[in-house]
C-alpha cells in the first residue's frame, strides 16, 4: 500500500459489493485522491470527520446541513462527494431525511468518514494541538475563577447529597486499600522506584492514611538513611521502631497531553507519588460505597459501560432516551462544586482534599488549580460521576416538583445513567438536566449530545434506529514502513474488525501491507496470539506440547519490554507486602524477581512463541 487512499478504494469496493445500486464511488475516490494530494492527512483525519459530524446531526435533527469544506450538488443540499450514498439517506434537494433511510448506507458512510479520525499525528501537527490544548486548559481555569452557583438550586442539591453514600465517612485507615496507580507520577520514576520515592516522601510529608499503610501493622519502622538489604529487614524487623513527623502531602503535579483524536488532545496530570498512593485507596473506598448506595447504585456502574451502550441502542430505536456528553468535564468540575456535593460527608471530603494536588507545573510555570483535579487524580472519575448523577437527579426533581426524599431519589435514579461524562436520561427531562449542568459551570457538548431523532452516541457505541453503526478506527497509518510492534498490532486488530463486518477487501488491503514486514499467520479469535481471525478458526502448524499435554501453534505475540528497576531495603519490604496482599501467594513474593525488573509501559515487541489454543 503506497497511500491510505488505496484503503478507502478497497473499502468502496466492499460497499459496491454490498449494494450494487450505489453510483459514483469510482468518481468519489478520484476526488478523495486529489484532495489528499493537496491537503494531506488532515483531509482524511479532520475534514472527512467534519462531514460525518454533519451526517450525525442530520440524522438527529432530520435535516442535513453540508459543511463549507465540501461542494454541494447543483441545486441541492447534500455534498457532491459520496452523493450516491447520501441520496439514500437524505433528499437531494431539501436535505430532509427520507421516510425510509437506508441504515446500511448510514453504516457505510460512517465507516468511510470516521476511519481516520483517531489516527496518530505527526510531530508538527501534535505541537500545534499541544498549544491549543494548553490554551483550553488555561481558559477553563479562568472560567472557574469567581464562579457563582444558582442560590435557589443549592438547597436542593445539598438535600439530595445528604441522602446518598450514607457510609462514606466510615473510613478505617487501617483497612483502606492504598496502592500505586498504573500511570506515571510527577517525580518521573520507574515502577519500583515509586516505593523508594514514597519512602523519601514519608520522611518529609505525612498523611493520616500513610501512617498505617507505609509501615507494617505489627511494628513501625524507622526511616534510616544507611543502606539496608531486603533480607536484613526480614530478619531484623522486630528491632525496628519509631514514628513519622506530621507534615502535608506534595502539592505540585505535572501537566501532560495525550491524543484524544486527530483534531484534539486531552490534558492529564501526573500526580505526586504520595498523593496518588492515598488517592487510589480513597478511590476504592468511594467505588465500594457507590455500589452499596441504594440511590447511586441504580445510576452508576463505574466498571461497566454496557448499560449506557444498551440504552443508547434503545434510545435510537424508540427515541425515549437522550444521550448527553460534557465538554472538558474534568477541567470544568470546580472544587467549589465538589465541596457542595460531599458537604454531608466531611471526613471523606477532608481526606480527598488532603491528598489533592493544588497546582500543576508546565514548562517551568506553576498554575494553581481551581478545578477539583485533573484526569491523573484517581478520584476524578468517580467524583465527577457522582456529581453529574446528583445534578441530573436534582433536575428531574425540580421539573416534577417533588420533594427531595430518599424514596423519590431512589425512584428517579432508575432513569438516570451516568458513566464519567456520558449521561443518559429520558428525553422529557433532557433540557432540564442540560440547564442544571450548565448552571453549575459545566458545559454540555451540543455536537455530541442527542435529544431528538434516531441517532444516539454513548460510551463508544454509535446507534441509529436500534442498530450499531460504530466505525472501525485506525490508530496508526495503514501504510506500513517498518516492523513497529505497536503499529503492527493495531493494524492487525483493525483488519480483523473489518473482516467480521464483511469488509473483506479493506481487511485484505491492511493484511497485505502488514505482511510485507511481518509474517503474521492465522489464529483463533480468542487466542492471545497476533494473527488473522476468520469465521472458520483456521490454525497453521498445530502440534502438541508434551510437557503440559495441550495443543499449541507457532505465532507472534505482543509482549511488553522490561527494564532494570532494582529496589532494596524498606522500599522492597513495602512492595513485597503490597504484592502479598494482592496475590495471596507467598511463593510468588519469595522469588523477588519483581524487585529487580518491571514492565515498560506502552513499549512492546513481537516475539515468536508456541501459543496454546
Amino acid at each position: 500500500m503506497k497511500s491510505p487512499v488505496e484503503l478507502l478504494s478497497c473499502l468502496f469496493e466492499d460497499f459496491k459489493r454490498h449494494d450494487p445500486s450505489v453510483k459514483g464511488l469510482d468518481r468519489d475516490i478520484i476526488t478523495i485522491e486529489r484532495r489528499f494530494e493537496h491537503e494531506g492527512y488532515s483531509f482524511l483525519t479532520v475534514t472527512l470527520s467534519s462531514l460525518c459530524d454533519a451526517l450525525d446531526r442530520g440524522l438527529a435533527s432530520g435535516c442535513f446541513a453540508c459543511p463549507r469544506a465540501f461542494r454541494r450538488v447543483r441545486g441541492g443540499t447534500i455534498p457532491a462527494l459520496l452523493q450516491g450514498m447520501f441520496c439514500k439517506v437524505f433528499d437531494t434537494i431539501t436535505g430532509r431525511i427520507l421516510d425510509m433511510p437506508s441504515v446500511h448506507t448510514v453504516k457505510c458512510l460512517r465507516e468511510a468518514l470516521r476511519m481516520f479520525k483517531k489516527m496518530k499525528l505527526s510531530d508538527d501537527r501534535n505541537n500545534q494541538l499541544v498549544r491549543a490544548a494548553f490554551m483550553k486548559f488555561i481558559g477553563a481555569e479562568e472560567r472557574l475563577f469567581g464562579i457563582q452557583f444558582p442560590k435557589r438550586r443549592l438547597p436542593l442539591l445539598k438535600a439530595v447529597a445528604r441522602l446518598v453514600l450514607p457510609n462514606l465517612d466510615c473510613i478505617s485507615f487501617e483497612e483502606l486499600e492504598v496502592r500505586h496507580g498504573p500511570g506515571g507520577v510527577a517525580e518521573g520514576v520507574k515502577t519500583n522506584q515509586k516505593w523508594e520515592v514514597l519512602r523519601e516522601a514519608v520522611d518529609t510529608h505525612q498523611h493520616l492514611a500513610a501512617r498505617y499503610h507505609l509501615l507494617p501493622e505489627w511494628e513501625c519502622f524507622p526511616l534510616r538513611s544507611e543502606k539496608i538489604s531486603f533480607d536484613d529487614i526480614i530478619f531484623d524487623a522486630d528491632e525496628a521502631n519509631g514514628l513519622l513527623p506530621e507534615r502535608t502531602p506534595s502539592e505540585s503535579a505535572k501537566l501532560y497531553f495525550v491524543p484524544k483524536d486527530s483534531s484534539s488532545l486531552r490534558t492529564i496530570t501526573a500526580e505526586p507519588c504520595l498523593n496518588m498512593f492515598i488517592q487510589q485507596g480513597l478511590n476504592t473506598h468511594l467505588r465500594k460505597n457507590i455500589s452499596k448506595c441504594g440511590i447511586l447504585s441504580r445510576s452508576l456502574a463505574l466498571t461497566d459501560q454496557s448499560k449506557n451502550q444498551t440504552l443508547a441502542l434503545e434510545g435510537s430505536r424508540t427515541g425515549e432516551w437522550a444521550t448527553l456528553d460534557l465538554s472538558m468535564a474534568s477541567d470544568l468540575l470546580s472544587l467549589h462544586l465538589v465541596k457542595e456535593v460531599f458537604w454531608a460527608r466531611p471526613k471523606f471530603l477532608t481526606s480527598a482534599l488532603e491528598c489533592r494536588t493544588t497546582q500543576v507545573e508546565y514548562n517551568g510555570s506553576y498554575i494553581t488549580l481551581k478545578k477539583f483535579a485533573g484526569m491523573g487524580n484517581a478520584l476524578t472519575f468517580p467524583v465527577q460521576s457522582v456529581t453529574f448523577a446528583l445534578l441530573a437527579i436534582c433536575a428531574v426533581m425540580e421539573q416534577e416538583g417533588i420533594r427531595p426524599s430518599y424514596r423519590n431519589a431512589k425512584a428517579i435514579a432508575r432513569n438516570v445513567t451516568v458513566y464519567g461524562d456520558d449521561i443518559i436520561v429520558p428525553v422529557r427531562y433532557a433540557h432540564s438536566v442540560i440547564d442544571w449542568i450548565n448552571s453549575f459551570g459545566l458545559i454540555v457538548n451540543q455536537k455530541k449530545s442527542f435529544t431528538e431523532g434516531n441517532f444516539r452516541e454513548s460510551c463508544g457505541v454509535d446507534a441509529y434506529k436500534g442498530y450499531e453503526v460504530s466505525p472501525v478506527y485506525l490508530h496508526h497509518d495503514p501504510v506500513v514502513s517498518s516492523s513497529n510492534p505497536e503499529q503492527i498490532a493495531s493494524l492487525v486488530s483493525s483488519s480483523n474488525q473489518l473482516w467480521f463486518k464483511g469488509l473483506y477487501r479493506a481487511a485484505l488491503c491492511i493484511q497485505t501491507s502488514v505482511m510485507l514486514y511481518v509474517g503474521i499467520t492465522a489464529a483463533p479469535m480468542h487466542s492471545s496470539a497476533l494473527g488473522w481471525n476468520s469465521r472458520v478458526e483456521s490454525i497453521v502448524g498445530l502440534s502438541v506440547d508434551k510437557n503440559v499435554q495441550r495443543q499449541v501453534f507457532p505465532a507472534y505475540v505482543v509482549t511488553p519490554l522490561e527494564r532494570n528497576d532494582n529496589i532494596d531495603g524498606y522500599a522492597a519490604l513495602w512492595a513485597s507486602l503490597a504484592k502479598l496482599d494482592r496475590m495471596k501467594n507467598l511463593d510468588q513474593v519469595r522469588t523477588k524477581e519483581y524487585l529487580k525488573r518491571t514492565v515498560l509501559r506502552f513499549k512492546t515487541k513481537l516475539r515468536r512463541r508456541r501459543v496454546p489454543i
